[in-house]
Parts: C-alpha cells; structure tokens; sequence
C-alpha cells in the first residue's frame, strides 16, 4: 500500500475539496480517494454520520460507525478500507500548524485530550452532538467548494473554527471532563506538542533524548517531567514506541528486508535492531514475521 503525505495528497485532489497545502476535505462521493493509501504526516479529523467505514491506524483495523469521531495525530499512519452503502461521513485532512493559525491558541476540548488521543483516537458521540457538528462540516465543504468567493479561504478557517469549537465543547459535556480554566494553550501542552512532532520528524535517526530537549530549549529533567505528567510515559518511551510501531508496520510487508527495516530505522546492524526489537516484544524480527 502506498503511502501518501500532504503534498501528494493536494497534488491530485481538485481545486474545490482543498486550501493550497494546508487543508484537504474527503467525503463521501470521494472514499475512493483515500483507499489503497495510507496518509502519513497529517492531522486527520474524521466522523461519521450514518453508516460503517473500515480504517487502519498505525497498521491497527477499526471499525467506525455512526456517531464515531476519529483524530489522528500527525505522527500515526492512516487507512481507508471497505465501507457502508450507507456511509455519509466527512474527513479533514490538515496539519497541526494550519488548525493552531486557526484557533489563535484557544484549546478546544477537554483537558489532558492529547493524552487521550494516543490512548484512543476514537470518540463516540451523541446523534444531537453528532448532527450539530456535522452542520458545521458541511458549511465548510460549501464554502470550500466556491472556489470563485472573493473571502472562499477566510470563510473556510471560519467555519473550520467553529467546527473545532463545537466538536470540543461536545465532547467536554457529553464526557464530563474538565475543560480548560483559560482559553490560551499552557506552556507544558505547547511544549508537549512541540516534542511529539520532533518525534514524529526524527525517531527514525534520533532516540537520545538530550536530542530533542536541545532542540525544545529545556533541560532533560524539565522534559522528563512534562512528557510524565502529560502522558504517564517517559520521552525514552514515547520515542522508543514510535519506533516500535513503524518496525512492526514494516515487518508486516513480507516484501521489505529485515535488514532494510533496520537500515531504515538508523541501527548500528541487525543484530541491534534484533535486540531492541525482542526486548519490548519478547520476540525476535523474525519470530514476529511469522507469527504474524
């Protein structure tokens, strides 16, 4: 399956379903669109109003049905699969950059909300709430499908704000979770933010966490107790999980190498790889291979 990022996204979607590079809208007349492709490197918020739509994440298959809301994080793989005869949904593919220009630093949503996308970037919604942001969704698509409006781009970052606004007041309510004190975003979820999409743009070559407090402008100590407090998890293992989890997509390609794998992922040898590799799976490259 090939693997798309936004650029080569925005090079064969028509003038009426994008903004420039930074925005992409997919709905239901254009699933096809997306199948037999994984999307890499995107904020991707999606929902569905009626219906079931297969997808992957980071080579995981879920099923989204009615009321599914689903938002992936940039550094995730994602998928489109077999879907519904039923199927109405709408799927915003952006960057994390674009949707900050947008909300000027207000945070939708519930508090600690990044940690709980990397738990589980599917939320299910109520049929009211799912409709009222549907409505905004669609106000979007129109306004992005007037592609002769002297404002078309003003009004898409409007209506996609209210999108955003609405979908995280909804979800606050109807989870009954603590939203934010203050509208502008606190300096450890900008910091945490920032960190991750490091991350995302260096585990392949980086893992040494020094690495990544340089380049944040934080000592590894001030690092070590936000990415804890924000995630339950060290930076060693939120970066060794990324690896983790691109070895093992790669390992599920019986086409790849186990050598290109770990020549792809920056290790000394194979035998480096093998040992990171068993040491949190308790298997060898190989062993997972067939097991799988």
């Amino acid at each position: 399956m090939k693997t798309l990022n936004m650029q080569q996204l925005c090079s064969f979607a028509q003038d009426s379903q994008k903004i420039d590079e930074r925005l992409v809208i997919i709905k239901t007349s254009d699933v096809s669109l997306l199948q037999n492709y994984k999307v890499i490197g995107c904020r991707i918020l999606l929902l569905v109003f009626s219906g079931e739509l297969d997808v992957e994440t980071n080579g995981r298959p879920r099923t989204l049905q009615r009321c599914d809301f689903l938002d992936i994080l940039e550094g995730t793989s994602f998928g489109i699969g077999a879907c519904s005869t039923d199927l109405d949904f709408y799927c915003i593919i952006t960057s994390r950059k674009f949707l900050l220009e947008v909300l000027q630093n207000i945070v939708p949503g519930p508090k600690d909300y990044f940690t709980m996308l990397m738990a589980n970037p599917v939320q299910h919604l109520s049929a009211n709430g799912t409709a009222r942001v549907f409505k905004q969704i669609r106000l979007m698509d129109e306004a992005l499908s007037d592609i002769n409006h002297t404002y078309r781009t003003e009004m898409v970052r409007t209506y996609f704000k209210s999108f955003v606004l609405e979908l995280g007041d909804l979800i606050i309510k109807e989870k009954h979770l603590p939203g934010y004190s203050q509208q502008n975003m606190v300096v450890k979820d900008t910091l945490m933010a920032n960190f991750m999409e490091l991350v995302w743009k260096h585990f392949r070559e980086r893992r040494e966490v020094s690495f990544y407090a340089k380049e944040l402008c934080v000592s590894t100590k001030h690092l070590a107790r936000v990415v804890k407090s924000c995630t339950g998890k060290t930076p060693h293992e939120i970066i060794s999980g990324e690896v983790l989890g691109l070895a093992i997509q790669l390992l599920k390609n019986e086409e790849v190498l186990i050598q290109e794998i770990s020549d792809a992922l920056h290790f000394a040898d194979q035998a480096a790889f093998s040992k990171f590799f068993k040491k949190y799976l308790k298997v060898s490259p190989s062993q997972f291979r067939k097991n799988t």
